[in-house]
């Protein structure tokens, strides 16, 4: 079995190998003094190994969001989203991603989205590794492309530890929204891992904290270990 380099859902698994991902998120987003919005949000993905350099996936995201003006709960409305995702390796450390997605909101409107990346992962040595992402995404249903970006840093030391920088956003015409985090990984096993992350963002003009933590796990067939 291939070494484990990068953290969680980055690289690919491995052929016949199925990996389970479990994440939770909370942000907060301040406004004003006075308004605060605040989403908690929960995914659950379950990704195969096709070849050693393809991989497909299906996850199911919720996503419930609530507006507070002086402490007082004003509007709540949630958000599932189920996606099929392809990503494809094309040379030794790129690849090429694509996501569909269908969304149903609490009034029962249902909307697609696509997104497309090129993705570039470096190993540097035995403990760092650079990932930057690059693409274009359709969100629900919208004809405007949003422009997607991530530059992150894992370092590997000391083992079984992770320490994850990033740094990531989107644009359009209307916004431009960037975010930053730090995170930490733990392996309890090589292919049993958690990350935790805590981060800040700016999202139209707005303040927001954040913080995350992912479950990964995946099943790895027994010819892996056989000499």
């Amino acid at each position: 079995m291939e070494r484990l380099v990068f953290s969680g859902g980055k690289n690919f698994i491995g052929k016949d190998v199925i990996q389970f991902e479990y994440g939770l998120n909370f942000e907060k987003q301040i406004k004003s003094l006075n308004a605060i919005d605040q989403q908690l949000s929960q995914y659950g993905l379950v990704k195969y190994g096709v070849l050693n350099n393809l991989d497909v996936s299906i996850s199911y995201n919720f996503a419930q969001e609530k507006t507070f003006v002086s402490d007082q709960m004003r509007r709540a409305n949630g958000l599932s989203t189920i996606a099929f995702g392809v990503k494809k390796k094309i040379s030794k450390n790129y690849s090429l991603q694509s996501n569909v997605g269908f969304s149903d909101n609490e009034m029962g409107n249902v909307s697609g989205s696509f997104q497309l990346f090129a993705i570039s992962e470096h190993p540097i040595d035995n403990f760092l590794a650079w990932e930057n992402n690059l693409g274009l995404s359709w969100p629900n249903g919208s004809p405007q492309a949003n422009l997607m970006y991530l530059s992150g840093l894992t370092f590997t030391f000391p083992k079984p530890f992770d320490i994850i920088i990033e740094y990531y956003g989107q644009y359009n015409p209307t916004a431009w929204n960037n975010y930053a985090n730090i995170g930490i990984g733990y392996y309890f096993t090589q292919d049993l891992m958690l990350e935790a992350y805590t981060g800040y963002g700016n999202t139209l003009n707005q303040q927001s904290l954040f913080y995350s933590i992912n479950f990964y796990w995946r099943l790895v067939p027994q010819y892996y270990f056989k000499k």
